[in-house]
């Protein structure tokens, strides 16, 4: 009898293994909750492309749009708990169960595996809009309020969200105004059908530097190397942050093993030359981490949104 135990023992621990190097042995997919050529989209493709080639495997990406990453996340926590079904996703994952009604739990029905990025939110006008600084801005909308609106990918998204902490920082009214998704808000903007939106750095900055978008300061607490002249919202208002992340979850209770893999795999990848380059030359920085250290931040951000969402009376849709 405790022969037949030892050896149980061993076939376990033996297939554990053989689980740990074999994966993955089929097609990964990798779910997106944006739009093709969105910020998340974009890196999301140049991290499949890499974890396939290094992993021999086929890392396909899907693009599941809805509810802000909503849509997406619902269909990753119900898939099979095996590493092959993944979530990529932007921090408007802790931001949704405080301005929704989802129908999963984000902190115990998804596995933290691995941060990518840390993003900063640009407070962007359009061309001719009569303030060239943060403080000019607020001067200026303070002098006419009510007059101007401001764009968003929705209620409670990252744009409103940060507009709606700088409006109660600074005093300033301006009108909400939503939109399908940055696309549109920021050609909306460039029209001047709005006046002023915040958006992440990977979205604006080539209008930026073509000069059909003007930068006015930055959401987050640092300047951005490829903007250096502007000035973080934080030098006026103090302990002001709106900076977003990416990064890959999967469904709760997938092996640990696995969990295990991909982050070591996705850390070596963001860590490259080739990645590395790229979020720079966006405005982007990467963020590696162990596994433990991104659901860790994952249970600080939601803890952070919650306070957020109270503070600036966001509602439920």
């Amino acid at each position: 009898m405790a022969f037949k135990n030892v050896f149980l023992m061993l076939a376990i621990v033996f297939s554990s293994a053989c689980l740990s190097q074999e994966y993955p042995n089929r097609t990964v997919k990798v779910i997106v909750g944006y739009p093709a050529g969105s910020s998340v989209d974009l890196y999301t493709r140049n991290i499949s492309s890499k974890l396939q080639d290094r992993l021999k495997q086929a890392f396909v990406v899907e693009n599941r749009v809805g509810a802000a990453g909503t849509v997406a996340a619902e269909a990753v926590v119900h898939a099979s708990p095996d590493g092959y079904t993944l979530l990529s996703t932007a921090s408007q994952i802790v931001i949704n169960p405080f301005v929704q009604k989802i129908s999963f739990n984000t902190e115990k029905d998804l596995v933290p595996i691995a941060q990518t990025l840390s993003i900063s939110y640009l407070l962007v006008t359009s061309p001719n809009f009569p303030a060239n600084n943060l403080n000019e801005l607020v001067d200026y909308v303070r002098k006419n309020p009510k007059k101007f609106n401001y764009g968003s990918y929705g209620n409670g998204s990252g744009p409103h969200l940060a507009m709606a902490m700088l409006q109660r920082a600074s005093g300033i009214e301006v009108t909400h105004v939503q939109y399908r998704g940055s696309g549109q808000m920021l050609t909306a903007l460039m029209a001047n059908d709005i006046q002023m939106s915040f958006d992440t750095t990977t979205a604006t900055l080539e209008l930026i530097k073509a000069r059909k978008l003007k930068a006015i300061a930055i959401g987050g607490p640092k300047v951005v190397d490829v903007l250096p002249s502007v000035q973080p919202i934080a030098q006026l208002y103090p302990g002001f942050n709106s900076d977003g992340w990416q990064g890959i979850f999967a469904p709760a209770n997938t092996p640990s093993n696995v969990v295990r893999k991909l982050n070591l795999e996705i850390n070596q990848i963001i860590q490259g030359v080739e990645f590395r380059d790229l979020a720079k030359s966006k405005g982007v920085s990467v963020s590696p981490s162990s596994q433990a250290e991104f659901a860790d931040f994952v249970k600080s951000e939601l803890k952070r949104y919650e306070q957020i969402v109270k503070e600036n009376n966001i509602y439920l849709d």
